[in-house]
């Protein structure tokens, strides 16, 4: 067995644990945003350390290593869009609201600032 191939077993085995490691999370988290912190990070450190792995050993010929790194790559650039629009939706579904009001909209009875409409006539 040569050296790489002893590196890039043990950076497939941290990517499987990390995987185990998310999905264990995902399972044991009682909230939404603990299981998507949990779920985005299934969905990058695995799979970019299983991809690394793959890289070392070259695949089964170079073809497969390049879809491999291309597959990880989009994992990794499209990750973060697909959990800030999954938290906003369950913002917006758990808390009725997809964040801060805007700066110049007028405030309601509930509002910034707790003024209520007599207060400000």
């Amino acid at each position: 067995m040569s050296a790489a191939h002893l590196v890039a077993e043990v950076i497939l085995t941290a990517g499987v644990v990390a995987q185990l490691v998310c999905c264990v999370g995902v399972w044991w988290m009682r909230d939404v945003f603990d299981r998507l912190h949990f779920a985005a990070a299934g969905t990058t450190v695995g799979p970019l350390l299983i991809g690394v792995s793959v890289a070392i050993t070259r695949f089964s010929s170079p073809s497969g290593t390049v879809q491999a790194l291309a597959a990880i790559a989009l994992l990794v650039l499209l990750n973060p869009v697909l959990t800030h629009a999954t938290g906003r939706a369950a913002r917006r579904r758990v808390l009725g609201d997809a964040g801060p009001p805007a700066p110049d909209a007028p405030a309601d009875a509930d509002g910034p600032g707790g003024r209520t409409p007599e207060a400000t006539e």
